[in-house]
């Protein structure tokens, strides 16, 4: 049983890209400390793996597919969630996707625009629709999943760099915010964390290499390395941090 100041009983969350990697540690880790959680993937037959895998083992979770970039949809999940679960105390961005590691002369715009309306409009989309209902309540935790990537440059990577910076300085706007209502919103910058999203460099040995290099903890730690800090922000453990960007990533910033 997780500490009084960690612990989530009975709390209703909800995780974004949650099917599979660090989103199925993070739902799987929030149901382990209490919550409720919704499962939610755009590959719909993964989250719904995940969601029994939570309920296997005594939690609470229902699933659904969900695609970050239809505000349509989102505004559906708003009202299925509440049905399903009650109203929503944290949500945790996960969902995102990476450019193919070209540079900037080869990134097509189309690619641009793909990881930025995942990314970034997404993380929006979905904050602001939940947000009407936490400022209401004037309570809610908001976690946004952002990369060590976010804080410094990789070339080849001027997509995913980018829209990773940018979730960062969003988090950092809407804490302002929504601070007066009670709403904390924080994100999470996480390094070389071994996943379906980081396989390719995993087996490219020279890239696997620098990443090695680089990050002092070593590189390529397993998916639970990243649940820690997302209950912690998650919990009121951290009731006095909000707009805060917590870097997990091994040392690979620190030089």
């Amino acid at each position: 049983m997780a500490p009084p100041h960690f612990s989530l009983d009975n709390k209703v969350t909800l995780v974004t890209g949650a099917g599979q990697g660090i989103g199925r540690e993070l739902a799987r880790g929030l149901a382990s400390a209490g919550a409720r959680v919704a499962v939610t993937d755009l590959d719909e037959t993964s989250a719904a793996r995940v969601a029994d895998e939570i309920r296997s083992v005594g939690g609470e979770a229902v699933s659904c597919g969900l695609d970050v970039r239809q505000s349509a949809m989102i505004g559906t999940l708003v009202d299925w969630t509440e049905a399903q679960l009650g109203p929503l105390d944290i949500l945790v961005n996960n969902a995102g996707i990476r450019d193919r590691n070209l540079d900037s002369f080869a990134t097509t715009v189309a690619e641009w625009d793909d990881v930025f309306a995942v990314n970034v409009r997404g993380t929006f989309l979905m904050s602001r629709a939940f947000a009407r209902g936490m400022v209401t309540r004037q309570s809610g935790v908001i976690i946004n999943v952002a990369s060590q990537l976010g804080l410094v440059g990789m070339a080849g990577r001027p997509a995913y760099t980018a829209s990773k910076a940018a979730v960062i300085n969003l988090t950092r706007t809407l804490a302002l915010e929504w601070a007066p209502h009670g709403v904390r919103v924080n994100a999470v910058a996480y390094g070389p964390i071994r996943s379906p999203f980081t396989e390719r460099f995993m087996q490219d040995p020279a890239a696997s290499e620098r990443f090695h290099s680089a990050t002092p903890l070593g590189a390529w730690q397993e998916p639970e390395t990243a649940v820690g800090a997302v209950l912690f922000l998650a919990s009121p453990a951290s009731s006095f941090a909000t707009g805060s960007v917590l870097v997990v990533d091994g040392g690979y910033t620190a030089h």
